[in-house]
């Protein structure tokens, strides 16, 4: 099969390996030289795949005449597609859409990531969604996933890839090209492209009442415009937000997806009840456990946020879409109560396995040794405790933002506020990691803030937050500093406590504070950074290498996990409001992978963690944190949090926790 690209020349073909077990016959021999080739027709369908797209893109697919081999391209590719001198489009059978990004000379993660998604924060995402470090390579195509794009470049992508869809005053019309035998692309991923949400496979079915469940080529699937993101119904950039299923579904159909005049989306709330009740089928090809649903509970918040602990958008939809497939649900919005949902057994987080199983034992396990490693200190007033506060990201690093709302700004003015409240009410001595050069340490005093990018890391020589990865790495060097001077001067090591403070961006339906702690399982081992721009600070010449050894990374799970339960019961005494399930986690999961912030994983504070003031995907939090009021209120909860912490006496930190609930 050959893929062309643009050469200015000619049509040279790209030809990417045969396809196995294709019904076909087909030529996969070199063609002949490009100057044999017609131009082919602009559009023009060959289908000729065996799995779901029976063919490629022979008009549509030109490449960009930057070379790449077909090694870079995403498993699986059947259609490449041009869509700027640096930008291509891969989809593959599974109907994933990635675009592969050619770095500029010179490039960073968070300016490639600003300028392909428009969110500078998500570098992380894409550099693990390509197995990378740190370390952005020029030379070598980066993968972007669809869902991670700016709203304009997936509007092009998608229209690129399917020029027979058009837009109307109804909606988005789209013509299905490919399928498995005859039949075309899912509803589901239909959904996930121009909605962002793959539940919204129902709504969109309604739209089209003769359509089945399956499609075929050729016909014609309307999404209704209210369904769209902005990147198919002409909004801005900035409010390319999924649409998700419980967004869209009317009220009657759907009593437990009712919105409230405040929220856009029903709130996520945890079952009243000690923990929900799960029983397990393990005699199947395939065990699963059977989670009956409850009166006003909807399947995305209470199975597939719940019991899997899914956050993100993305995630979530992946998580829901195989808990439909796997219970044959045609309909999400009229599931009865009592629903026996069947949540396969993989999917869920260890506290909800059965009992006896190997993972669930192995993860109470570590949490008893953690909390047989931590030694709890004492400190009335907070007396001797040495506070390390860091405000996420900053200056041309905005975090996560929507629309004006940058993360950046109001992480750092809670920071400041805390930093105040701490050195009126207590006798603790606060160190920051970084500071704004036209406002300093002084908080807002305004509800609204405006966007500062003057911010830099207080290590020896400073540095201006240019790079978001330099800056990150900067800060627990600035942080281990810290704590090594603090022992040196005769502060204990458990009278040092570092967080680290940020506002998530989430699954829409979530609100609230969120903390993670180093999970003793990501931490042990060695790191060191020694590229010139490290080396140049002092404080990363103390000690380039970072070494956490097995007993020192129990200590500090243990130790982290107190503080970080004080501070969300803290919250919870405070009337703020607490992600529903599981506020405290040792690690992140997302797009499949777990792991736990470099800023908390390499950091040699025993005491540390990540707090996430709020979820500003849910437009509650985010006009919240938009107010003076409640940006105190987070940083009075904090310090509550921390008092309490100390306050509760020497002694070994329970081992329980927070409950999470179980089955039998």
């Amino acid at each position: 099969m050959a893929l062309f690209w643009e050469t200015g020349r000619a049509h040279e073909p790209l030809l990417l390996p045969p396809l196995q077990h294709s019904t076909f016959n087909i030529d996969y021999s070199r063609p002949p030289a490009p100057t044999a080739h017609p131009r082919p027709p602009n559009p023009c369908y060959n289908f000729l795949v065996r799995k779901w797209w029976v063919g490629c893109f022979t008009g549509v697919v030109l490449l960009y005449p930057h070379p790449a081999s077909p090694a870079e391209l995403p498993k699986d590719t059947i259609a490449v597609a041009r869509i700027s001198p640096e930008i291509r489009a891969a989809l593959t059978r599974e109907y994933e859409i990635e675009a592969l990004v050619m770095p500029h000379a010179g490039d960073a993660w968070t300016r490639l990531a600003r300028r392909v998604s428009g969110d500078a924060s998500k570098w992380e995402d894409i550099a693990q969604f390509n197995g990378s470090d740190d370390n952005l390579r020029s030379g070598k195509a980066i993968r972007v996933p669809f869902s991670l794009l700016r709203a304009g470049l997936q509007r092009e992508i998608i229209s690129t890839l399917f020029p027979h869809d058009q837009t109307g005053a109804a909606g988005w019309s789209h013509m299905v090209v490919g399928g498995r035998g005859f039949e075309g692309e899912s509803l589901w991923k239909i959904a996930e492209w121009f909605t962002g949400d793959g539940a919204n496979y129902a709504e969109i079915r309604k739209a089209n009442p003769t359509q089945e469940l399956s499609t075929r080529k050729g016909e014609l699937i309307l999404i209704p415009r209210r369904l769209l993101t902005a990147a198919f119904s002409g909004g801005a950039e900035g409010e390319n937000a999924p649409k998700t299923a419980a967004e869209v579904r009317k009220p009657e159909n759907d009593p437990a997806q009712r919105s409230s005049a405040d929220e856009d989306v029903p709130e996520a709330t945890a079952s009243a009840s000690v923990g929900p009740s799960l029983t397990y089928e393990r005699t199947t090809s395939e065990p699963y456990a059977i989670y009956r649903l409850q009166k006003g509970e909807a399947l995305y918040s209470s199975v597939a946020i719940r019991f899997t602990g899914r956050v993100y958008s993305k995630d979530v939809g992946d998580v829901l879409e195989r808990i439909v497939r796997f219970n044959g649900i045609e309909d999400v919005a009229r599931m009865p109560v009592g629903y026996r949902v069947r949540i396969p057994m993989d999917l869920l987080l260890p506290e909800y396995l059965p009992a006896g199983d190997p993972a669930r034992l192995a993860a109470e396990a570590s949490r008893r040794a953690s909390a047989q490693y931590a030694k709890r200190a004492r400190a009335r007033n907070l007396t001797g405790v040495r506070v390390v506060l860091d405000a996420g990201h900053g200056g041309r690093d905005s975090g996560t933002a929507h629309g004006d709302v940058w993360e950046s700004i109001y992480v750092y003015d809670v920071a400041t506020r805390l930093k105040r409240v701490l050195e009126k009410k207590s006798a603790a001595k606060v160190s920051m990691t970084t500071k704004s050069t036209s406002i300093g340490y002084a908080p807002a005093d305004s509800d609204v803030i405006e966007a500062e990018q003057d911010h830099y890391v207080l290590t020896t020589p400073r540095y201006l937050l240019d790079d978001a990865i330099v800056g990150v790495n900067l800060r627990w060097y600035l942080a281990n500093s810290i704590f090594r001077r603090a022992i040196k001067s005769g502060i204990e090591r458990e009278k040092v406590v570092f967080i680290s403070i940020h506002a998530d961006s989430l699954h829409p339906s979530l609100r609230g504070a969120m903390a993670y702690v180093p999970g003793e399982r990501f931490v042990r081992g060695k790191y060191e950074k020694r590229d010139p721009v490290y080396l140049a600070r002092a404080e990363v010449r103390e000690r380039p290498t970072v070494r956490h050894s097995p007993d020192d990374a129990l200590a500090a799970e243990g130790l982290s996990r107190g503080l970080a339960e004080s501070v969300i019961d803290s919250f919870e005494r405070s009337k703020l409001k607490v992600h529903p399930f599981n506020p405290v986690r040792d690690n992140v999961v997302r797009e499949g992978r777990e792991w736990v912030p470099a800023i908390i994983r390499h950091n040699l504070v025993p005491t540390r963690m990540l707090l996430e003031v709020c979820n500003l995907g849910n437009r509650r939090d985010r006009e919240l944190i938009q107010t003076r009021k409640y940006r105190q209120q987070l940083a009075e909860a904090i310090y509550a949090g921390i008092v309490s912490y100390y306050e509760e006496g020497r002694g070994d930190v329970a081992v329980a926790g927070r409950a999470a609930g179980g089955g039998r």
